[in-house]
């Protein structure tokens, strides 16, 4: 089908804009969630290391006051890994040591917009394209470090390889992305159902499996696990009514392309021409709901976004036999465009108002004059991750300090003086006074100054102990 090339010109060059415009915007924005975590990695490879630094791990060794949450990180031996694989650090590392934020900023900007017109030439449709574009909330991670648009951009050339037959490089790639996303087992269920599949299918396992035995053997010699490390820590998953209603509601919000593929659905069950395709695409949707770990972060339905090109590629045969009219399928993607340029901007300014907290708490927590940071929420640890560089102590109570010899840890490392960071009610507070065991000198922690952390958004309390005699 013929489309307009003034209007379909018109709906790419909005997106382009608009996803330059939240450039801009974004570039002043602070790190803040799992993303301080994915900068610490990225200085770290510019330092020539792979691993997390923590200078207390000879007197901590199981990492009990390590300051992130156990999900976040990995211990093999004495090595402290994160648990997002190294391979972005790696790659991005480069363009955040030429430009910093912003660096990486620009070259996902590409990457996004690479993928989109790798997807074109796939089906040299451009309104799948269009809808692609505009069809989840994925473009505003190309301001954030981060790995979703990365993935993005190799599960796109995932896609365009098998359309090419680049068997080999294309089994490759599935792996990479089940091993940094286990979600993306479902992406490679799914791949004979939009792809020719006949001709390839015995080359795809063989490669497949020589690189499986690959990268088992590597991540067993690194990690002491034959299992991807986000797979491995999060094992232990517990079924939760509330995650499936928050990611149902992310879903329908944010990936309006899985509303559209949901009606052109129903569409087809009423011709007579539903697909079975279809019916997959619909039920691992609903699996990765009910089996999603927790709401994945960042108010996005981030495990969702591995599909949101498979809803794409299903509108190739039932878009255009539902609507028969070009005019029609314009209009269409025209309503899909301002709903997401919408989404995009409300989305923008819920992530510079957190980054303004982040920075606001930040500048304070700065300001504590005690060397040693304590807390008790792992929101407010990865607010702090830029002070290691400054040379403070942080540390993450993980439960209550009595019966963690909290105090004993502290002794052993000559630490006289800490704050404590919380937000009432706590779910662990530190009791006034702290007692020393096995202590035959100064052998308590007391409070001495209590107040509330000045320019936050939040009524955070900030308790300061000093060591003292009984």
């Amino acid at each position: 089908m013929i489309h307009s090339k003034k209007a379909i010109g018109f709906l790419y060059g909005v997106g382009f804009l608009a996803i330059l415009f939240n450039f801009f915007k974004t570039i002043p924005t602070v790190s803040f969630s799992d993303f301080s975590l994915f900068e610490w990695q990225l200085k770290q490879v510019l330092k020539g290391s792979l691993h997390l630094p923590y200078a207390f791990i000879t007197t901590d060794p199981s990492l009990e006051f390590f300051p992130l949450p156990n999900v976040f990180f990995h211990l093999t031996n004495t090595n402290i890994d994160s648990t997002f694989p190294n391979l972005y650090p790696i790659l991005f590392s480069p363009f955040y040591w030429i430009g910093g934020k912003t660096g990486i900023q620009l070259i996902q900007f590409i990457l996004f917009f690479w993928a989109i017109w790798l997807f074109f030439l796939i089906k040299r449709d451009h309104v799948l394209s269009l809808i692609l574009l505009f069809g989840s909330s994925i473009p505003i991670y190309t301001n954030l470090i981060h790995d979703t648009i990365f993935i993005f951009f190799l599960e796109v050339l995932l896609l365009y390889n098998l359309h090419k037959q680049y068997v080999s490089f294309a089994s490759l790639l599935s792996l990479f992305l089940v091993w940094m996303r286990p979600e993306f087992v479902f992406v490679v269920c799914l791949l004979p159902l939009y792809f020719e599949w006949k001709n390839i299918w015995k080359q795809y396992l063989i490669w497949f499996v020589f690189f499986l035995f690959l990268f088992l053997s590597a991540n067993f010699i690194l990690y002491s696990t034959v299992f991807p490390l986000r797979l491995f820590k999060n094992s232990t998953y517990h079924w939760n009514s509330e995650i499936v209603v928050y990611l149902l509601r992310l879903l329908i919000e944010q990936i309006p392309t899985f509303t559209l593929f949901l009606i052109l659905s129903v569409v087809s069950v009423f011709r007579k021409q539903f697909k079975l395709q279809f019916f997959i695409l619909f039920l691992f949707t609903c699996l990765i709901i009910l089996s999603s770990p927790n709401t994945g972060g960042h108010n996005t339905p981030r495990y969702l976004f591995c599909l949101v090109p498979f809803y794409a590629l299903s509108f190739h045969s039932n878009l255009y036999e539902t609507f028969n009219r070009k005019n029609l399928t314009m209009l269409l993607a025209t309503l899909l465009t301002c709903y997401s340029l919408y989404q995009w901007q409300y989305q923008t300014k819920e992530l510079i108002k957190i980054s303004k907290f982040q920075s606001n708490t930040l500048s304070s927590l700065n300001q504590i004059p005690e060397q040693t940071i304590v807390f008790n929420n792992s929101d407010f640890s990865f607010v702090a991750l830029p002070l290691i560089e400054q040379n403070k102590n942080l540390f993450l109570l993980r439960k209550n300090p009595e019966k963690n010899a909290f105090s004993a840890f502290l002794s052993n490392n000559h630490i006289h003086s800490f704050a404590f960071v919380e937000l009432p009610p706590s779910p662990y507070a530190i009791p006034n006074p702290l007692m020393i065991p096995n202590c035959d000198n100064n052998c308590q922690f007391r409070l001495v100054d209590q107040s509330t952390l000045p320019n936050a958004m939040l009524p955070i309390m900030v308790t300061r102990f000093q060591r003292v005699s009984p």
